[in-house]
């Protein structure tokens, strides 16, 4: 019985650690998270902006490949859509930017979705409860200036959101000049979220105090 218990037991790790290998292999496919659709690209391969495309911001950003190396197809996550453009997360990007913005003749279904996968307008998605909510595409900064301009850290890439871990609205790298309110940044948490204007985004939005070394 012993002998049956101890075969039960490495099996059962076996086909766990199978389990794990066969995820990691069609990581390519995989929809990390409850809050983005997942769909394929229509072309060979379609570019990614780190930041919405407008006059007077920066284009960069990624390729993104139809396929694989192994030949199937790649998947990205529609958060939302603004104009002729959808939020994606990249699910198989390594390092970041992992988030940026497509065009939406470039993707299978373009369309953002509800908890009930009904479609959702332009600049709506779901939110952390689970419900749809409006996005703003530049965070609020009623009554306040651009004081003093910072520099994202060498070797950086920050997510620039529209408020402290909400929505995705561009992406801030090293060098770039973020200004921030106060004559002093201060000593923040490296998780804690700065508010500024990113000009190389065209945002006011938040970016997390690792990305400041003045702030840390």
């Amino acid at each position: 019985m012993q002998t049956w218990k101890q075969f039960a037991v490495i099996a059962t790790a076996l086909a766990t650690s199978l389990s794990v290998l066969a995820a990691t292999a069609d990581a390519e496919d995989a929809n990390g998270d409850h809050y983005t659709h997942a769909t394929t690209l229509t072309r060979a391969s379609c570019v990614v902006h780190a930041n919405y495309p407008r006059p007077g911001v920066p284009d960069w950003g990624w390729t993104k490949q139809r396929r694989s190396p192994r030949g199937k197809a790649y998947n990205v996550g529609v958060r939302y859509t603004y104009k002729d453009y959808a939020l994606v997360l990249d699910y198989a990007k390594v390092g970041e930017p992992s988030w940026g913005v497509i065009a939406k003749s470039c993707l299978a279904d373009p369309r953002a979705y509800n908890k009930h996968g009904q479609p959702l307008p332009d600049l709506r998605a779901v939110g952390g409860s689970g419900t749809s909510k409006d996005v703003v595409i530049s965070a609020p900064h009623a009554g306040k200036d651009k004081r003093t301009m910072l520099r994202i850290g060498t070797h950086h890439v920050g997510t620039l959101r529209n408020a402290p871990k909400a929505f995705a609205i561009g992406n801030v790298r090293a060098g770039d000049p973020f200004y921030i309110t106060t004559q002093r940044c201060g000593t923040h948490h490296p998780k804690s979220w700065i508010l500024g204007y990113a000009p190389n985004s065209g945002r006011w939005g938040y970016v997390q105090a690792q990305h400041l070394p003045a702030c840390h």
